[in-house]
């Protein structure tokens, strides 16, 4: 019998256990695979890599690929724990450790190179059927079928020195005495959860003291940069993860010295907690981890995505804005205008229309409107200004102007009335703007810009109308500048549909690892347990007791965990919850409420299956 032939018999032998970490490879594979196709796609070279979503698409094909390789070697490792009884078989056969880590390496690659062609060919019978829901995600006409030659190529390279690197590195942990101890032992003993006081409170105060900067100095975490994220994020981290442990064993303690500890099965379920308290705690951590991940995917991306209309109003004010500069001929404003208002009329009937006018500094970028020209703009409520008052218009959304520089250009000192913090103008077209009495106004010496301003009905459905226009008149430099907020709202819509469409496939693949994960510890226990629970049942204990037990104890590896996440994510939302509206909070709860429900079919299904493998 070749060597090889004895890698595939042990990998036909164990089928179960290499089908398991198979079919975990293929799905991290495939989601990677979809990724790509999506960002190859030839519609995505019209995104400037330099640009915020070129940046965001290229992060997260980082932060896939990264904890895809994190997964799979977390896959790995669960994968040898379960197979160390049957490599000690190997070891006191004859076969030394360098043979066996050889014999796992090939069994890897052959399962890596499997997983990797099982993938991209199921991601290439499923691409249509993806891309269609990608196009009517995206509402983008043109997303249609390709031949992802350049995804399939990345994802067999990267992917085989992934599996390569981790194979390499994983088969070092095989120990020839681990082995062959477990193959001798009926039962080992896990490391029972210590007290640790006063690393529960350091690590609290350390993530306090972190925290501290966001809420009363901004400057620093704004200088630190990076530096302070990272530490914060480990900080959190590592604080979770002790205040978890030391939880679950006050949890312990507390259930002990309670008067229903003797009833029922309460002692049982209470002992078996104790001795697998750290490894319970290991995986409710690292499912708490992931579920936050996937809650604060979710729910920031939709927070970008829900509020595109009301961000596009508040820079771009108008359907359609054309500003006249002084040197534009006044033939060519007119034709302009015509060509706009006739376009406008024949496809919507009629609209709000808003001719006015302001001076401007062009040096310091500071606009002037008579109190005629400000009120005939449509944006904002009419105001009455007396002879010596002036009222303050914001030229930047979210900057707060200067109110001040007016009185350096009038003889006498007017008086400060008020501000306007929403745009009258295009955003970032000038600084500030400041409103004047008309007889001010005409005394001042500087150039006058032209502005004619449209509003429609339903404009965030008139796309149409908005490209006739902008074919016809687009923006010249230092004669016309138009803009659409129409225009500007399909793409930025756009854009946060593409972030939106990211994060949902981020977290598709941390809810899969969530589950992943729970998974291989309930396979990777299943034998120890089916011994524990044959023998509980000889001493006397019934099926329905079992049972009980068996569900208390997958209810706290499932709920527990998404409870911790939920918190997390409401305590975050609720220390920021001036960023958000109360519609964003309500889809929040929905969504997590869909999620709830999902791991509650799950949990009904993982108990119903692991009860079966359990007592059969």
């Amino acid at each position: 019998m070749s060597f090889n032939h004895i890698v595939i018999q042990n990998i036909v032998r164990d089928k179960w256990t290499y089908i398991s970490y198979f079919l975990s490879s293929v799905f991290s594979i495939l989601v990677f695979f979809f990724f790509l196709i999506t960002a190859f796609h030839p519609m995505m070279e019209a995104i400037d890599t330099n640009s915020t979503l070129g940046i965001v698409m290229i992060l997260c094909s980082m932060i896939v690929y990264i904890f895809s390789f994190v997964f799979i070697i977390y896959s790995m490792l669960a994968f040898l724990k379960k197979k160390t009884k049957s490599l000690g078989v190997f070891i006191i056969s004859g076969a030394s450790t360098k043979q066996v880590q050889k014999m796992v390496f090939r069994e890897n690659m052959l399962i890596a190179f499997a997983a990797i062609i099982t993938a991209i060919v199921v991601g290439l019978i499923v691409s249509p059927l993806f891309l269609m829901v990608v196009k009517n995600v995206l509402e983008a006409d043109s997303f249609g079928m390709y031949v992802p030659i350049q995804a399939i190529a990345m994802t067999f390279i990267l992917f085989s020195v992934l599996f390569l690197i981790v194979s390499k590195i994983t088969t070092r942990f095989i120990k020839k005495e681990e082995a062959v101890q477990l193959l001798k032992a009926d039962v080992t003993q896990e490391k029972l959860i210590r007290p640790t006081p006063w690393r529960l409170i350091l690590s609290i105060l350390v993530s306090a003291v972190l925290l501290l900067p966001l809420k009363v100095s901004p400057d620093v975490v704004e200088s630190l940069g990076i530096v302070y994220i990272m530490m914060l994020f480990i900080s959190l981290l590592m604080t979770i993860y002790i205040v978890l442990t030391q939880g679950i064993l006050f949890t312990i303690r507390r259930l002990q010295k309670s008067a229903s500890y003797y009833k029922k099965t309460n002692m049982l379920f209470v002992s078996n907690l104790q001795a697998k308290g750290n490894s319970h705690a290991h995986v409710i951590y690292l499912l708490s981890i992931l579920l936050l991940a996937v809650f604060v995917t979710t729910s920031v991306l939709y927070s970008s995505y829900y509020n595109v209309e009301e961000n596009t109003e508040a820079v771009y004010p108008y359907s359609f804005q054309y500003i006249s500069h002084p040197n534009n001929p006044i033939e060519k404003e007119q034709q302009d205008i015509e060509f706009m208002e006739t376009t406008l009329e024949q496809t919507e009937g009629d609209v709000d229309a808003y001719q006015s006018a302001f001076k401007t500094d062009e040096d310091r970028r500071i606009g002037f409107l008579s109190n005629t020209y400000f009120n005939a703009l449509g944006t904002h409520e009419a105001i009455t200004l007396s002879d010596n008052e002036y009222y303050v218009v914001a030229g930047n959304a979210g900057v707060m102007p200067n109110t001040d520089a007016i009185q350096d250009y009038v003889d006498d000192p007017l008086q400060y009335v008020g501000l306007e913090e929403r745009m009258i103008l295009v955003s970032g077209f000038r600084a500030v703007y400041y409103v004047i009495p008309d007889a001010i106004y005409d005394a001042l010496n500087y150039p006058e810009y032209h502005v004619f301003a449209y509003e429609l009905k339903d404009w965030t459905e008139k796309r149409d109308v908005a490209e006739k226009i902008e074919a016809q008149i687009m923006t010249v430099p230092g004669e016309r500048y138009v803009s659409s907020k129409i225009a500007l709202y399909a793409e930025e819509l756009f854009v946060k549909r593409v972030i939106f469409f990211i994060g949902f496939m981020l977290s598709l693949i941390f809810l899969s690892a969530a589950m992943s994960i729970l998974y291989f510890y309930l396979q990777t226990s299943l034998a120890g347990e089916k011994e524990k629970y044959l023998g509980m049942r000889k001493i006397g204990l019934s099926m329905k007791e079992v049972r009980v037990i068996v569900t208390r104890e997958l209810s706290i590896l499932i709920f527990v965990p998404f409870t911790i996440a939920a918190m997390l994510l409401f305590t975050v939302l609720f220390s920021i919850r001036d960023a958000f509206s109360t519609a964003f909070f309500q889809m929040t709860t929905v969504g997590v409420g869909i999620i709830l429900l999902l791991f509650t079919l799950s949990f009904l299904i993982i108990r119903t299956a692991y009860f079966k493998k359990l007592v059969e």
